[in-house]
């Protein structure tokens, strides 16, 4: 099965419960197949660019997680994030990529109009205060941040998370 580390249990303890989990560049998509083993949201964005990665990733919840009678509609795209074309509502996952692909990703949602989520939980690897910085002024208008300073000691690396919550 998997395991929550300590950042992925963090990041799923502050999902908003009832509304949509959106998990981008999702990688094995613990996060999301812990939002539905919950049963806690309806439905599961599951966003990837690498094709084989969301085959996997499918077949695996196909195989080990689908519930017939869990009511949570399940989707998976395989595309850049910065591609969806849907709107984004409730809480919107980017975590284990850089900063400037996550800057990148929420820049192009914000400009389409896509972006209306509650809560953006953003775990980038790396330029995290850049992220901070160019975030915060670009949706000034529409989220503020947590002041809250997360930060979570995973595999001997302290590892920084972002929260913006719509104002």
């Amino acid at each position: 099965m998997y395991q929550l580390t300590p950042r992925l249990q963090f990041i799923h303890d502050h999902l908003i419960s009832g509304e949509p989990v959106w998990d981008f560049c999702c990688d094995h998509g613990i996060v999301g197949l812990s939002a539905y083993k919950s049963g806690k949201f309806p439905e599961i964005y599951f966003v990837d660019q690498v094709s084989s990665i969301m085959e996997k990733l499918s077949r695996r919840f196909a195989e080990k997680f689908l519930r017939v009678e869990q009511n949570t509609q399940v989707q998976f795209l395989t595309l850049p994030g910065e591609e969806v074309k849907d709107v984004l509502k409730g809480t919107v996952v980017i975590a284990g990529v850089g900063g400037i692909a996550i800057h990148k990703i929420v820049k192009n949602l914000h400009e389409q109009g896509l972006l209306k989520a509650t809560r953006l939980i953003l775990g980038p690897q790396r330029d995290e205060q850049k992220l901070e910085e160019m975030l915060c002024q670009m949706l000034d208008s529409d989220y503020k941040i947590c002041n809250v300073d997360y930060r979570i000691e995973e595999r001997g690396r302290t590892r920084k998370l972002l929260i913006f919550n719509k104002k």
